[in-house]
């Protein structure tokens, strides 16, 4: 072979190769949280890293927690509610902060033992303590006013959700959320969960209903949920990079076919 269509042939696989690689460098160029076990798609739910699933584990009340608490007989007797329009007074929660001895100060009651309780338990705990006071049939209710889950990805709103109920699934999180949108890929939803270090990771086939069934998408507080957008939804809104690269595809081949036919 001649020097110059060795020079031609040099030039071209350089030209292509800068595609490729380019092309490449740009694929699924806005997923998030990528992690070495992604697919396009799960069955229907695949754990990765999986640790035990301790019942109630999600909302169990440690030190620098803030509880949200209210008498629902009668809040007045706890602190004084707040009037709305036309004079009606609000059933509202009141904050209080868990110190670091997993204890919370309540009025009338002082300081209470709660890290370790679920709300459930708390609010147990807190009700005897008033009871003990003699107040006036107290109904207390509790929820951990923190403990929420980060959602973000091809929904209609991404941002924070708190958990205010026990049974907070996977499902219920999108209905809130205002569901996917059309560029979402609904078959690899991944939940990151537990020690950012390390976390467990879950993914979530969306297309097949089975996946209501699974316990472990009752969420838990500080879960990570994602879902990207599909590899056709970005390869459409990178086109404008592709189109660019392969236009430098294009200028190289075309100073390659220069050069050739100057050489000749």
């Amino acid at each position: 072979m001649s020097n110059n269509k060795l020079s031609v042939t040099i030039l071209f696989f350089i030209g292509f190769g800068l595609l490729f690689f380019s092309s490449c460098s740009f694929k699924n160029r806005q997923a998030l949280l990528k992690t070495p076990y992604d697919a396009d798609t799960v069955r229907t739910v695949r754990v990765v890293n999986g640790t035990e699933n301790t019942e109630g584990y999600y909302n169990l009340i440690k030190p620098e927690d803030e509880l949200a608490v209210r008498n629902v007989q009668d809040m007045n007797l706890i602190v004084k509610r707040q009037e709305g329009p036309n004079n009606v007074t609000q059933q509202v929660f009141t904050t209080f902060k868990v110190n670091s001895n997993g204890e919370v100060t309540l009025p009338k009651i002082g300081a209470i033992k709660v890290a370790g309780l679920n709300r459930t338990q708390a609010a147990e705990v807190i009700q005897k303590a008033y009871e003990s006071k003699e107040l006036n049939a107290p109904l207390i209710d509790v929820r951990i006013a923190n403990a929420y889950i980060v959602l973000l990805g091809e929904v209609a709103k991404q941002g924070k959700y708190v958990i205010d109920r026990e049974d907070y699934e996977l499902i219920d999180l999108l209905a809130d959320a205002g569901g996917v949108n059309a560029n979402a890929n609904r078959k690899m939803v991944r939940i990151f969960r537990g020690d950012r270090a390390n976390p467990e990771i879950i993914m979530v086939n969306l297309n097949d209903y089975n996946f209501i069934r699974d316990p472990k998408l009752k969420l838990r507080a500080k879960d990570i949920v994602y879902i990207e957008p599909r590899r056709i939804a970005s390869s459409s809104q990178n086109f404008q990079a592709y189109s660019s690269f392969i236009q430098i595809g294009l200028v190289v081949l075309n100073t390659a076919l220069i050069i050739y036919n100057i050489a000749k």
